[in-house]
């Protein structure tokens, strides 16, 4: 036989586990434990409840000037139209996150795109 797992090798083992568990247990007790007011008694003295309001800090809505259509849709021509706007949002993702390296046998359509004139 083993001497390594010998019965009274693992007797020993489960009892040093079963003291440091009842150890762990009795040490995460309360220690005042009988001091705290009986839960039935109608009489006992309970700390005050604070109640604190989820609206105290809230901040009602308010109406925002919206400026004209006509002013938006010239702004915006000023700036560059809507491609200026599409670079913009490209260019926060691409700061965000590295594209995959282009292959260079794949051409660009986003120039290609820019380039074509459309027809009615």
């Amino acid at each position: 036989m083993n001497p390594l797992f010998s019965p009274f090798r693992l007797r020993l083992v489960w009892a040093l586990v079963a003291l440091s568990g009842v150890c762990l247990n009795s040490a995460a007790q309360e220690p005042n434990a009988s001091q705290r007011p009986n839960p039935l008694d109608a009489q006992a003295e309970v700390p005050p409840v604070i109640y604190l309001s989820p609206f105290q800090a809230y901040r009602p809505y308010l109406e925002q000037e919206v400026s004209s259509w006509k002013e938006a849709n010239d702004n915006t021509a000023r700036v560059g139209g809507w491609r200026v706007y599409a670079k913009q949002a490209r260019e926060a993702d691409a700061s965000e996150a590295k594209p995959p390296a282009k292959d260079a046998s794949i051409p660009d359509k986003s120039k290609q795109m820019d380039k074509m004139e459309h027809k009615k």
